[in-house]
């Protein structure tokens, strides 16, 4: 017999006005801290603040307390948008999508802003100003961190087609986690897009940590540490080489690293296969667990990294 889940939600829908505005913020001195899972694009420079912007389209889209949803599936914004309208959602019946009337459409809720409405007027309230620029996060200065959060406390939020560019001075610290930087939570999980953020041109120290959210480092140099559950790491220096310890571990994702022949590292690289077209000294050899452990050392070895992949494969590639 079938069996139905059925689906109590509340969808917002928000539409924001014209381009989207830059939100700067005089920070070039400690550690930014972002505690959450939406998509970003980040990038270094030689400044003094933090600037932000909104890259999301016109429309915002969350999906929040919703009851039996471990197999719960959306697919695109379009689709979401008709479900939206129709008042129907997905579920998962043995691994198939199932369409599923709105059995409750007193829980189905729509929020629209008017635009025209506030032509000339200023938003009222310090916690919705960054409304105003198409910014959802919480953002805070505390003891040396400027902190953003995901605003999630009490919900279940599914998906969201959020996505944020930000550039960041060089002299900072990086602390990106995409699990809201919390053990334990009042909501059940987050779950955004799954485009890959990115971190380029940064040249300050990076802690990222992450469950399955995969992630595109370009001509970072280091010092980072990444740890991850299942996502995939890509790591491109194209006009610069790594230069400071780098170590990046994920459990089932793959590492794909590509640098110039210069680079002058001594890498540990664990994985269940091992690829490159550089010329390495091999230093040390072998399997065990279906896995291959390895040494190499490319020139004089300065530069320390170690490459785990559990059971992903790993790719060292020549620029």
């Amino acid at each position: 017999m079938k069996k139905i889940i059925t689906i109590f939600g509340i969808a917002f829908l928000t539409v924001l006005s014209g381009n989207a505005q830059e939100k700067k913020i005089n920070f070039n001195k400690g550690t930014l801290k972002i505690c959450s899972s939406k998509n970003f694009e980040i990038e270094g420079y030689d400044g003094k603040e933090v600037i932000i912007k909104s890259l999301h389209d016109s429309s915002r889209y969350m999906i929040t307390n919703v009851n039996g949803t471990k197999n719960v599936r959306f697919s695109s914004t379009e689709n979401l948008k008709n479900q939206f309208k129709k008042g129907t959602f997905y579920t998962t019946t043995n691994g198939r999508l199932d369409s599923l009337p709105a059995t409750r459409s007193n829980n189905l809720f729509f929020s629209r802003t008017d635009s025209g409405k506030k032509e000339g007027l200023k938003r009222l309230g310090k916690q919705q100003e960054n409304k105003e620029f198409g910014i959802f996060l919480t953002i805070k200065e505390k003891d040396g961190e400027l902190i953003f959060t995901d605003n999630t406390e009490g919900q279940f939020v599914m998906w969201g087609n959020e996505s944020y560019s930000i550039k960041i001075p060089n002299s900072i610290k990086l602390n990106w986690d995409t699990s809201n930087c919390k053990k334990e939570s009042k909501s059940q999980a987050v779950f955004y897009s799954n485009k890959t953020s990115s971190l380029s041109n940064f040249e300050g120290e990076v802690e990222l940590t992450t469950s399955l959210s995969n992630f595109k480092l370009t001509d970072v140099t280091g010092p980072v540490s990444i740890n991850s559950i299942g996502g995939n790491v890509t790591v491109n220096f194209d006009k610069k080489k790594p230069l400071q310890l780098y170590s990046i571990y994920t459990n089932n994702g793959f590492i794909d690293m590509t640098m110039p022949t210069t680079s002058d590292i001594d890498v540990e690289v664990n994985g269940a296969a091992i690829y490159s077209d550089l010329d390495f000294n091999v230093l040390a050899d072998k399997e065990s667990d279906g896995k291959q452990h390895m040494k190499l050392k490319l020139k004089s070895g300065k530069v320390k990294m170690k490459l785990e992949a559990g059971f992903g494969s790993i790719y060292l590639r020549k620029k």
